[in-house]
Order: structure tokens, then sequence, then C-alpha cells
């Protein structure tokens, strides 16, 4: 059944370290799985919407015009690095660096087509027609760039036990805008306390619902989300790519599975082993099974083969589909027919209201200068933690300051600030936040009071 090429030991080991240092690359099938066994409406909800996938594909071909999609992005920062692109608040250049890379995967303009480094599926190759474009209004109506810039006390979000706490204000975060109307994407530092490698990002496959919707959308490592400024050299800036197939209802291309956090996920057995081949069957019927990971280079001498496709509804035996955007290898450039199929169903059913969104957008690519761009240089709140005296310095006019407790219960609220220093000791210690808006618009940070 496997037709591996016989590679030299040295080799060998070099990969089996790769994989042991990145299985961790995405998390989204451990987290889902994870949602599935404690959130019953979340596991009605997939169902329901695989089973509508199926009829909406059966009865339409693909979408006829380019689907726009409004984005914003929640750059979420150590509260050291005040200056835009300074750390992981990184700079507006990198945001537009990650936008043209989506936006060339997601419409067969990326540098691969026409002539990739292998063309084994090259007529399996479509074009998603989508566009990834920032929003120009915030959910208030107020006019925006698409991004929004939080401090944070965290040094990182643990993406094995903190992995929605980036969603959150009360936890260092910042609160989604409407799902139903923007896709959010977090970008923030990640880090593993699970060990065995570290997580790029990841995104819930469509269905959640309720109480449980603001976790819909993207998070990405700020050193995976775009190639230039403070990416790592090892980015190609797909992570986002990949991870918005998830968001749109893609499962990996291959087979995978272990340990994580304590339970078994994937196709793994009690003790972690993997059990079964094919892992994205749900209305993805082009993708060739395929059983283990992959991490390295696609050339055209790559002949992966790691099951028998005769087994899952193929005519022959084909090689691994390594190319593909929702696999692990190094390099990728492609979407199948099938996979645009149910992305396509889950724009026109579960995320209808994104497709169809009333937002403005700015789609030509550039960050836009929307209001809620505030230079954070400007602006210092200091120190923090505190006794109960805030020092707030702040080159533009503030013209409210409100500060509210852990469940949101607004403590104090003033107009047109004169004095930069505010008193708030005679409260209990504990987690505050507050919120300064000016004419270039609002910060939010999380303060503590230490008595």
């Amino acid at each position: 059944m496997k037709k591996i090429a016989i590679f030299t030991l040295s080799i060998i080991i070099s990969l089996q370290v790769t994989a042991q240092e990145n299985y961790k690359k995405c998390l989204t099938t451990p987290l889902v799985e994870k949602e599935l066994i404690g959130n019953s409406d979340y596991a009605k909800s997939r169902a329901n919407i695989i089973s509508e996938n199926k009829i909406w594909i059966k009865n339409n071909s693909k979408e006829k015009n380019i689907i726009n999609i409004p984005v914003v992005v929640h750059i979420i920062h150590r509260n050291t690095y005040t200056q835009i692109g300074q750390g992981n608040n990184i700079s507006n250049a990198q945001i537009e660096d990650a936008l043209k890379i989506l936006n060339e995967d997601y419409s067969k303009t990326n540098p691969e087509h026409p002539t990739p480094p292998r063309n084994t599926f090259i007529n399996y190759w479509g074009n998603p027609d989508m566009k990834f474009c920032l929003a120009t209004t915030d959910p208030d109506g107020n006019p925006t760039n698409g991004i929004t810039r939080t401090s944070t006390t965290k040094l990182s979000f643990d993406a094995d036990t903190e992995s929605n706490e980036m969603k959150r204000v009360w936890s260092g975060g910042i609160d989604a805008w409407d799902p139903s109307k923007y896709l959010n994407i977090w970008v923030c530092n990640l880090s593993n306390s699970g060990g065995g490698g570290m997580t790029l990002g990841y995104a819930y496959l469509p269905g959640l619902s309720g109480s449980n919707l603001y976790k819909d959308g993207l998070v990405i490592d700020y050193q995976y989300f775009g190639t230039i400024g403070g990416a790592s050299s090892s980015s190609d800036g797909r992570t986002a790519t990949h991870e918005i197939g998830h968001y749109l209802g893609l499962n990996h291309t291959f087979a995978e599975g272990g340990i994580w956090n304590g339970f078994p996920y994937g196709c793994a057995d009690s003790q972690g082993n993997l059990i079964c081949c094919d892992n994205d069957n749900d209305n993805v019927d082009d993708t060739p099974a395929a059983k283990d990971i992959y991490f390295g280079n696609v050339i055209s001498s790559t002949n992966n083969n790691t099951c028998d496709d005769t087994f899952y509804g193929f005519s022959t035996d084909l090689l691994d589909m390594d190319e593909n955007f929702m696999s692990y290898a190094s390099t990728a450039w492609m979407f199948t027919d099938d996979q645009i199929n149910v992305m396509n169903a889950t724009l026109n059913g579960y995320r209808s209201s994104l497709k169809n969104s009333t937002v403005s957008m700015n789609c030509d690519g550039s960050v836009g200068t929307g209001l809620n761009n505030y230079q954070l240089e400007n602006l210092n709140i200091y120190p923090n933690p505190t006794l109960g005296k805030l020092n707030i310095v702040s080159a533009d006019k503030i013209n409210t300051l409100s500060i509210t407790n852990i469940i949101g219960k607004e403590i104090l609220f003033a107009k047109d600030i004169s004095a930069n220093t505010i008193d708030f000791s005679s409260y209990e210690s504990g987690v505050y936040f507050i919120n300064i808006s000016t004419d270039k618009g609002t910060h939010i940070e999380k303060i503590i009071l230490t008595k």
C-alpha cells in the first residue's frame, strides 16, 4: 500500500525530528474535537452543515462572481511594544503583505501559477475567486482601517490551555466584532505548554453558536502572518490561507491523530497510534487519501504515497497531494475543485451573512487611514499594576474616559479630561479596564489594581 521513496537514513531522521517538532503546526483538529465532545449544539450544527453543503453542491456549480469578505485584524501585543512595528505590535506593511499572499492564494494568482514545482495534480487545481478586504466601518458604524491594536500584559497565549483567551477583553485580548458580518483574525504571540512543537494558527470549523460564537475566527502567531517585518524567516505567509480553509469548512488532507491534553484525537487509538487514512471526506472526494504528516518541500520528484486510494473511491492509486494548502508541506499552492465547492457552500449556507455582509470594505490591499488607527505611541498609561493612581499622558485630547470592572460594570466615567491623573484606589483590588476615546479612535487597556 505504501510506495514511499527510499531516502538515506539521515534524511529519514531529519524528517522524523521535524515532524516531532511541528506536529502542532495547526491545532484545529483537536480543538474542534474537544468542542464536539463538550458542546452538543456544535456537534448537531456540524452535522447539519455537512448535510446542507452536500445539497448545495449537488444543486449548484461554482460561484459566478468574486466573493468579497470583510476582515478585521486584531493585533494583540505586549504592552512594552508601544511603537507600531515593534515586537509583536506588527507593522501595517506586514499586515498588507499577509493579505496580499492570502488574496493571491484565493484567486489562483499565486507565484506557482501556471507552472507549479510539480504538475501531478494540475488538472485538480481550482480558483476559489474570493477576496479578503479590510473593513472600513466598525460595528458601531465608525470609520476604521480594519485593524485594532490591543496592549496586553501577557507575554504569550498558550495554545494548549488558553486557545480562546486572546478573544476576550477580560483575559488580555479583545472581543470579536460581529462574526456574522466580519472575519475576525487575532494575531498574537502563541506558545505551547504541552511540548512537541509550536502552534502557528488554528480556526474552528463552521457551526459555533450562542455563547460560544465568540470563538469564531482565526488565530495566527504574529511570526507567521505575512513574510516581512516581525515574521519568521521560515514563514511562507500561508498560515492564514490554511486556517481560512478550516474556517470555511475544510479539514486537513491527511489523516492525523495523537494525544492532546490527555485525550486521543483524530484517527488515533487510545495510545495515539494512527488507525486510518482518509481525513477530509466531508464532501471532498478529489483529494487522495494520505496518512501521516509530510513537512518537506514539494518538487517534481516528490512521490509520497502513504495510502492505497482504490480503497477510497479512486479508480487508481494516486500520490499524496502534498501541495494542497490544507496539507502541512512547506511548499503548497492549490485548492481542489471539491474543496472550493465546500467553501462556496459554506458561504451560501452557514456563513451566508458574511458573504452578504453590508460592511464597507477596502479591497485595494492597502491599510487605509481609518480613525480607529490609533497611534499608541501618543498614549501612555502608567503605572500598571497600580496602587490606585493612574497617570495618563496623551498627545491627543481625551474626549471620554471610563473604567469598568471584570464583569463590565462601569465604576468611573468622565468627559473632556484635563487632569492627567485618575484615582480609583477606593475600589477593591482586581482587574479593571480603561477605555479612552479621542478624535483619532479608542483604546482599551487592562489595568491591575493592587493594594
